[in-house]
């Protein structure tokens, strides 16, 4: 699909990428990821900027949820104009959340899918969507520094994952592409051995996590048993995700406990019991 640059702007933004933690950017740097416009983040990056970013969900979510005061839009009427924007939130003060200090990021949520899983949007479209989603963010971004005489609102550079690669299931290539042609310059984070985890251009947590896609990948495909703690390392070591590990012997679908206490192991104790009474004179 050819990207058709934008009026206006730049049609080659500089886009770099580097190894590391996007969330180790600095203080009021823009943070950039892709939403569906249904209020979730619930797999992949999302769950982990929803744990370091409480927040800036909240305020996603009540954008998804709620039209605007006054509107007669239903919600799903209002999810549908949402797609092709981006929702800006900018850090929480002191007096609106106390992990302020923490969390001095603005972030960007590029609303690039309607919907996700099984019915995230097709490939083109999340493409031209976040063509226009970045383009809204520019203009966000020229306001508030046009606007920002004492510095107060400063806002920093913009940093991203390799957006839409994941659960939306787009190829990396096409997705910087898409960058290029926009306006703004933007650092790509990626975890330490990303690239060799599953393949070139692809998130390893949310390839891991995605369901049967329809965008150009193998339905059902999954990365075999040995193959996927490895490639889930680098991106549990970016984003600090501690997994506990369940026993095999206590898992819910291994019944081979059950079937050997039922079976095997309960023929000796029931024969010596049946002994024992008949020493004791007790049986019938």
């Amino acid at each position: 699909m050819a990207i058709v640059p934008l009026l206006g702007v730049n049609p080659m933004a500089i886009i770099t990428e580097e190894v590391g933690n996007v969330f180790s950017a600095p203080p009021r740097s823009i943070l950039i990821h892709a939403c569906n416009a249904h209020g979730a983040w619930g797999s992949g990056v999302a769950v982990a900027f929803k744990q370091k970013y409480p927040y800036a969900f909240r305020k996603y979510n009540a954008h998804c949820l709620s039209p605007p005061t006054g509107s007669k839009l239903s919600v799903k009427q209002h999810q549908a104009n949402l797609v092709g924007t981006t929702l800006l939130v900018p850090p929480p003060t002191a007096t609106e959340e106390q992990q302020a200090s923490k969390t001095p990021h603005y972030i960007a949520c590029l609303f690039t899918s309607l919907d996700y899983g099984k019915k995230v949007s097709p490939a083109k479209e999340i493409l031209e969507n976040t063509q226009k989603a970045l383009a809204d963010l520019a203009n966000q971004i020229a306001e508030i520094r046009g606007s920002d005489e004492d510095g107060r609102q400063e806002v920093g550079s913009c940093y991203a994952v390799r957006i839409n690669s994941g659960r939306f299931g787009v190829e990396w290539q096409k997705t910087k592409a898409v960058l290029e042609a926009g306006e703004l310059d933007i650092t790509i984070v990626r975890p330490e051995g990303e690239e060799n985890a599953i393949g070139a251009g692809t998130t390893a947590c949310e390839k891991l996590e995605q369901p049967p896609m329809r965008n150009g990948g193998a339905k059902g495909t999954k990365p075999s048993k040995a193959a996927r703690p490895k490639a889930e390392r680098p991106f549990a070591k970016q984003m600090g995700v501690v997994k506990r590990k369940i026993p095999a012997d206590v898992d819910g679908d291994d019944n081979s406990g059950r079937e050997n206490m039922t079976g095997k192991q309960t023929a000796p104790l029931q024969s010596n019991i049946a002994k024992r009474r008949k020493r004791l004179g007790s049986d019938g």
